[in-house]
């Protein structure tokens, strides 16, 4: 925020208070960023491109850049996204979340494996720093707290692009700074 806008972008960052950002998902993983210490936020649509183009980790280091953020200090939350129980790639495509992780792709070996992008955004956003205690994600242990839900899986809840085709609406996340 405050610099001139890019002709596209998937990722903002903000340290200014009262300013609201947002990140949009329907199936892609709306992400949002908090250091508390240094008074930043920023939020991230990450898809499965974004996702294997290192969106996540491009707004945490915005953050670092612009605002002298500690990657030790910054909180993250995932979204709801489409789940591994529901999204799939062609095996060529796969391929690069299988070299992240190969728990990232179930049935590896079919034409069109099942991928976890949010898997992949975790291991991403632990290599480049952030510590797994400041992620929330669908692998925290009280389910209660579980925003990470499969937007195809739950039609009552969230829109889906995967489920609904391209007649879709779209979510949002939202954060700012008091």
């Amino acid at each position: 925020m405050g610099k001139p806008e890019p002709p596209c972008y998937d990722g903002i960052v903000t340290n200014q208070k009262g300013v609201t950002i947002a990140a949009p998902g329907a199936d892609c993983i709306p992400i949002l960023f908090c250091d508390p210490v240094k008074k930043a936020c920023g939020a991230a649509h990450s898809g499965w491109k974004g996702t294997l183009l290192g969106v996540s980790m491009a707004t945490v280091n915005a953050m670092i850049s612009e605002y002298g953020s500690d990657v030790k200090d910054i909180l993250v939350v995932l979204g709801p996204s489409v789940g591994p129980c529901c999204f799939t790639l062609i095996q060529e495509e796969a391929k690069a979340f299988y070299d992240i992780d190969r728990y990232c792709v179930r049935q590896f070996e079919s034409p069109n494996p099942y991928v976890d992008i949010r898997r992949a955004t975790r291991i991403l956003l632990e290599r480049g720093g952030i510590l797994p205690q400041n992620i929330q994600d669908d692998t925290i242990e009280d389910k209660s707290q579980n925003i990470t839900l499969c937007t195809s899986c739950h039609p009552d809840k969230f829109f889906s692009h995967v489920r609904d085709g391209n007649n879709f609406g779209t979510q949002i996340c939202f954060i700012s700074i008091k």
